[in-house]
């Protein structure tokens, strides 16, 4: 800690490369809080969560599955990092972003790094790893440039991203390979093994205390935030299976078509939009309809409750959207 406080006093955490960004305020001011305003957002867990689902339900559920492990274990563990280094952001900082948990390291690059960078690994199209680099490479920068994060903070978060990445990477190449066919886990265990998440990605809930700061809490909500949604994800592979049809293991989507009237455009965008209905009404009745009426009474701020949120939306998206639409027309908007 002594070395983290000598380190704050240092040009890591000081306000002057956060004010010589703003140099060009006159002119690209515009232009700059645009781009930090869609880079916030960019790194956001609302917009990964949209990202995750999106991939899970029209792209591909392998990788979907490889997005939610490196996000939620990257959101687990920079949490952590924020809740023990205790490091404050810069003040003043904006209230609209409401950032509230401590700022080191910075969850929007790590979090950038690490997912970005797992898409531009797994997806082979030149254009889209060229938007993943600037993505990550801006995320910096606008976090600075916002004045919501020091230096240090992106720095750290950046260094930590990355060797998450190559981590998450060498796993995936080693135990989760392209070729490997297995989606879900189907084992006789299943209870075992979920009860077994559940303790896991509970037990961060031990950390909280009636003695801790705002910003203390604030990193610890994070913190639950992820290990309940990997809960949910990690039920809802072991669980779906149980009650899935064999042939629903593994989905894509039609032949895209944008030829108006024929038989393949019908059939692509019927099924997109179906999949897409099914998806926001249970995002809708499972996760926002139960948040705001948890937020508006005396258990808006128990942790617990907010990790049965996050572990139900996790679970849904996985197991019951899929599951609801083998219901629709005997699953025929889930074949491939």
């Amino acid at each position: 800690m002594k070395d983290l406080l000598i380190a704050q006093n240092s040009l890591w955490f000081s306000s002057l490369p956060l004010d010589s960004l703003h140099i060009w305020d006159p002119t690209l001011g515009g232009v700059f809080l645009t781009i930090s305003t869609i880079c916030h957002y960019l790194g956001g867990s609302s917009f990964f969560l949209s990202l995750i689902s999106f991939v899970y339900i029209y792209y591909r559920p392998k990788l979907a599955f490889e997005l939610s492990l490196s996000l939620l274990t990257s959101g687990i563990a920079v949490y952590l990092f924020k809740f023990h280094l205790e490091s404050p952001r810069p003040f003043p900082y904006p209230e609209a972003f409401d950032e509230k948990a401590f700022g080191l390291p910075s969850g929007h690059v790590y979090s950038a790094v690490v997912v970005w960078g797992l898409l531009a690994y797994r997806i082979p199209k030149l254009w889209f790893r060229i938007l993943s680099v600037l993505i990550i490479l801006c995320m910096p920068f606008t976090r600075m440039y916002l004045k919501v994060h020091y230096l240090g903070d992106v720095g750290l978060g950046f260094g930590l991203g990355l060797f998450h990445l190559l981590v998450i990477i060498w796993l995936l190449n080693r135990f989760y390979t392209k070729d490997t066919k297995l989606i879900f886990i189907k084992t006789e265990n299943y209870r075992t093994l979920a009860l077994l998440g559940v303790v896991l990605t509970l037990s961060p809930i031990v950390l909280d205390s009636a003695f801790l700061s705002e910003e203390h809490h604030h990193s610890l909500v994070g913190l639950i935030m992820s290990s309940g949604a990997l809960g949910g994800f990690w039920l809802g592979v072991l669980f779906y299976p149980r009650f899935s049809k064999p042939e629903f293991l593994d989905w894509s989507l039609p032949k895209v078509s944008f030829s108006f009237g024929t038989n393949e455009f019908r059939i692509f965008w019927n099924t997109v939009l179906v999949r897409l209905l099914v998806l926001a009404i249970v995002i809708t009745l499972l996760y926002v309809i139960p948040g705001s009426l948890i937020k508006k009474s005396i258990w808006k701020d128990d942790l617990f409750l907010r990790y049965i949120r996050y572990l139900v939306v996790g679970f849904s998206i996985v197991a019951i959207v899929p599951l609801v639409l083998q219901k629709i027309q005997k699953g025929k908007f889930l074949q491939n």
